[in-house]
């Protein structure tokens, strides 16, 4: 079976490594921009080593904001970050651009068992469509429980055990033990960090179970990329059509019987002619004795004649 499906395993393959490509061109955001993004594992120069990973984790998330454009890059290693361009700023035009880059894996003392050093940043960097703080909303990628409301993070776990983590915002409008929808607001992209403050971004985090690894970080980038390009490009709605017609069936019509010998019907006698002169009637049974009795009295007067000679 496996030999059955190669070939498209192969083609799904090679549109994965496609889409995963350096400079890709994902659709258009509401401002008529492209939006491209750098491969998977391509980290900024000096801030760690990534992983090279195309996978997407969880697909078919909403994307973490609740409108577009918005920008996955590096807090830290960006401009206006603590280890940033010198004299820059966290709201320069860099920060708001395209390609978006993956910083996944960036260097941290975290435990990270995804990571190639063991150690990294646990998810992903997103920054709104302006450096305005307490302004965008952040939405839940999922349905699913609030399972923690700490200091600066929200924690939101599925009915399959999956979590996603929300940092750094404020107008926190949920509390542990809600029950959220998919795209329900839950807060405002902001720049809090339990008391100090950071850059104004969304940290946003994937945790998962993984087979042999056990519940850990995994790569956000590549389903990031995925929801926001449904976000740009938003697939038409089903229409539900309702039940289908019910179909009438003619009840079909029992089988022929078997043929059977047909009798032909006994003729019935010719009608008798009409008396018309040229016709002779059939000898009745009174005429048939009567010539009988004539006979016999032939034979006797020719017996007698005989017998006195």
């Amino acid at each position: 079976m496996m030999r059955r499906f190669a070939p498209a395993l192969a083609v799904l393959t090679m549109l994965t490594v496609a889409r995963a490509a350096a400079g890709a061109d994902a659709g258009v955001d509401a401002g008529g921009v492209p939006f491209t993004y750098d491969p998977p594992g391509k980290l900024v120069p000096g801030s760690g080593k990534g992983r090279d990973d195309s996978k997407v984790y969880v697909p078919g998330i909403r994307f973490p904001m609740e409108s577009g454009p918005a920008y996955a890059n590096s807090q830290v290693w960006g401009h206006g970050g603590g280890s940033g361009p010198k004299n820059s700023s966290q709201c320069d035009k860099e920060n708001f651009s395209y390609p978006w880059h993956d910083n996944y894996c960036e260097s941290r003392s975290w435990d990270m068992p995804l990571c190639p050093s063991g150690t990294g940043h646990q998810g992903q960097d997103i920054r709104a469509a302006t450096c305005e703080k307490d302004v965008h909303w952040v939405v839940a990628a999922s349905d699913g429980k609030v399972t923690n409301v700490g200091s600066y993070s929200v924690y939101i776990t599925r009915d399959d055990g999956t979590r996603f983590d929300y940092l750094h915002m404020s107008n926190v409008a949920v509390k542990e033990g809600d029950e959220v929808t998919r795209g329900q607001r839950i807060g405002k992209v902001s720049n809090q960090f339990g008391g100090s403050a950071t850059t104004v971004h969304l940290h946003f985090n994937i945790k998962q179970n993984v087979a042999g690894v056990g519940m850990v970080f995994v790569p956000t980038y590549m389903t990031l990329i995925e929801s926001y390009d449904d976000l740009l490009n938003p697939k038409p709605p089903v229409v539900d059509a309702g039940p289908p017609p019910v179909t009438t069936t003619e009840p079909t019509p029992p089988p022929p019987p078997k043929d059977r010998p047909t009798e032909e019907p006994t003729p019935e006698a010719p009608p008798a002619a009409a008396e018309s002169g040229c016709a002779s009637a059939p000898a009745s049974a009174s005429s048939g004795a009567f010539a009988l009795v004539v006979g016999a009295m032939v034979v006797g007067a020719i017996r007698r004649r005989r017998a006195a000679r």
